[in-house]
């Protein structure tokens, strides 16, 4: 059940979504959000705060340069995934060696304390869309909830999650996410295709899959 302060948030969320001229204004969707993350990784210069109930993989595949790029620069960058599907994304923790896991109860982010970002409404045809607010009294909401959420996640070592992958083993994982040859790994990484094989069947063995097309699927979180 949620706290008092997610609550609050869910209740309040709703009807400042759908009020015409509220304080959240519409950035993007779905294939625009790569560009909408990137604009506001570069604006945001204090602390990135993240709550997310399921990360694609896919899309974290797009996104992770970012990530590079918020830590290179000391931004307090905090992440909490729901805890019963992170068991789902095994690359989770390669994406994100400091994440904790909760129960998660709503999707936002907040940005430097003065503004928030929140996707559209579940169900509702803009549910893949992004919104932000830097509206005060929005952002406090935000802020209080992802607090309260912070405070009782716990480290994935807790929950026993796989650890994250060697970075090179990593590469090839995302590499095998997007289907790509092994000739085609191995050209970007500038690697032999031995090699790459190599890299894959460990990937096999570490995520205990049959084979190479089992190992995408539970990858991609499909098995």
């Amino acid at each position: 059940m949620p706290g008092p302060a997610v609550a609050a948030f869910l209740a309040a969320l709703p009807p400042l979504l759908q009020r015409p001229g509220g304080p959240f204004r519409w950035l993007g969707e779905r294939s625009g959000l790569p560009r909408v993350f990137a604009e506001l990784e570069a604006g945001t210069r204090h602390s990135l705060w993240n709550m997310q109930v399921q990360l694609a993989p896919s899309f974290s595949r797009q996104t992770r340069g970012l990530d590079h790029t918020t830590r290179a620069r000391g931004v307090d960058e905090r992440m909490v995934h729901e805890r019963r599907g992170a068991a789902n994304n095994p690359l989770l923790t390669s994406f994100d060696p400091d994440v904790r896991l909760a129960p998660v109860a709503t999707q936002l982010m907040v940005l430097d304390d003065r503004r928030v970002l929140v996707p559209g409404l579940p169900g509702s045809p803009t549910t893949w869309s992004a919104y932000l607010s830097d509206d005060p009294e929005v952002v406090a909401l935000a802020r209080a909830a992802f607090l309260e959420t912070w405070e009782s996640a716990v480290p994935w070592q807790e929950v026993g999650l796989r650890p994250p992958l060697p970075p090179r083993r990593f590469e090839v994982a995302l590499d095998l996410l997007a289907g790509w040859s092994d000739r085609a790994i191995a050209e970007r990484l500038g690697i032999g295709e031995r090699t790459v094989s190599g890299e894959v069947r460990a990937i096999v063995d570490w995520l205990g899959a049959r084979n190479r097309t089992h190992a995408v699927a539970m990858l991609v979180g499909a098995a």
